[in-house]
């Protein structure tokens, strides 16, 4: 049985870990078994040992969406439009990121999993595209599932996994990929330019999209695609 791992995010109200059912369902539809990876302290005396036990446990990982990063991590201070970010999830993320890419461990990144994978490659990010970009204003529309439309570059992997040139997609996000890190390659843009796919140079088995599958999977079969391919990619490595 394959089991994908699903990096999870905290309510800062309650401070109770999460997980929109969504992604939990698109992983079940793909036929692997989601589990949700707990967000472990920096300062847990065990947390080397718990992290490598993560990535050895699961087959593949969603990075899923989630806060703004701090900006600090790319190298730059914060602006006015950057909100709050959750100090634990940056570094639990950012830990498992650079574990899955050292052992080439297949993963889908979403939303801020894309901008974390950016970073850890040495990228950088737009912090807040109304202030930063502002005639770029279709990109923050969390109530409309289909907001725009992106266009895929031919014979990229995101092309052959989901047989498209052109799909509609959610888009609720303020943040985006400004210039992209070392060995990445942008595959999908919006009307405006705005980056919407990354995948490596190297083509291991890591692919990163802007928007929220998840959201269209259980109707567009081209967004389920993108955890089907996830979990054939785990298979395929095992």
């Amino acid at each position: 049985m394959i089991v994908i791992g699903l990096s999870t995010n905290k309510d800062t109200k309650t401070q109770a870990d999460t997980m929109p059912k969504d992604y939990v369902k698109a992983v079940l539809r793909a036929g692997a078994l989601p589990v949700i990876l707990p967000m472990i302290p920096e300062d847990d005396p065990n947390y080397d040992e718990f992290m490598d036990k993560i990535i050895n446990m699961v087959d593949g990982i969603v990075f899923t969406g989630g806060p703004d990063l701090e900006p600090t991590f790319y190298k730059e201070a914060r602006l006015p439009g950057c909100q709050e970010a959750l100090a634990d999830r940056d570094k639990a993320d950012l830990a498992l990121i650079s574990r899955a890419l050292s052992v080439r461990k297949p993963f889908l990144g979403i939303c801020r999993g894309m901008q974390v994978c950016n970073v850890v490659m040495g990228g950088n990010l737009y912090q807040d595209l109304p202030t930063q970009l502002p005639k770029v204003n279709n990109h923050n529309l969390p109530d409309i599932l289909e907001a725009h439309q992106v266009s895929i570059t031919e014979q990229s992997l995101l092309h052959r996994v989901t047989g498209a040139t052109q799909m509609p997609v959610t888009s609720r996000h303020h943040q985006a990929v400004k210039q992209l890190g070392h060995g990445l390659k942008a595959t999908a843009v919006s009307e405006e330019g705005i980056i919407e796919a990354i995948e490596f140079e190297d083509s291991r088995p890591a692919l990163c999209v802007q928007w929220h599958p998840e959201n269209l999977a259980g109707t567009d079969k081209r967004h389920q695609a993108l955890f089907d391919w996830l979990v054939q990619a785990a298979k395929d490595r095992k």
